[in-house]
């Protein structure tokens, strides 16, 4: 069986992640309570968004890999396969922190919030 891969809606999937986080960790949404929670004063340097693009992209192309390998062609089904990955890789591992290392839980539920919301839309884009 051959994967095919449409690497356009991966690139796209890629920069709505990083346009919703722009909106998320923006000084309209949460911006200001996450600079409060994690005491970071700077904003993000050009190196640390071209970084998080990478990341964006890696996390969509699994995405799609995965999504092509289960045969999955609609938005809901990929929105699945989204909130699954989230509750089994992000989540979990995002609690820990909170678990052992005393963070708090708003700013898991905040984080967590964020990629709960990116992996929906990439992965329903994907799927689509």
């Amino acid at each position: 069986m051959e994967i095919q891969i449409d690497h356009f809606t991966v690139v796209l999937a890629a920069v709505l992640n990083m346009v919703i986080g722009f909106f998320w960790y923006s000084k309209w949404l949460f911006g200001p309570v996450w600079k409060k929670l994690t005491k970071v004063q700077q904003t993000a340097s050009g190196w640390s968004l071209f970084y998080g693009f990478i990341v964006s992209l890696v996390i969509a192309w699994f995405l799609a890999f995965f999504e092509a390998s289960l045969g999955i062609t609609t938005v809901t089904d990929g929105m699945f396969v989204g909130f699954l990955f989230w509750l089994g890789f992000v989540a979990t591992t995002q609690i820990g922190p909170v678990i052992w290392n005393k963070m708090p839980f708003r700013l898991f539920c905040l984080n967590s919030g964020f990629k709960l919301l990116s992996f929906l839309v990439m992965s329903g884009v994907i799927g689509a």
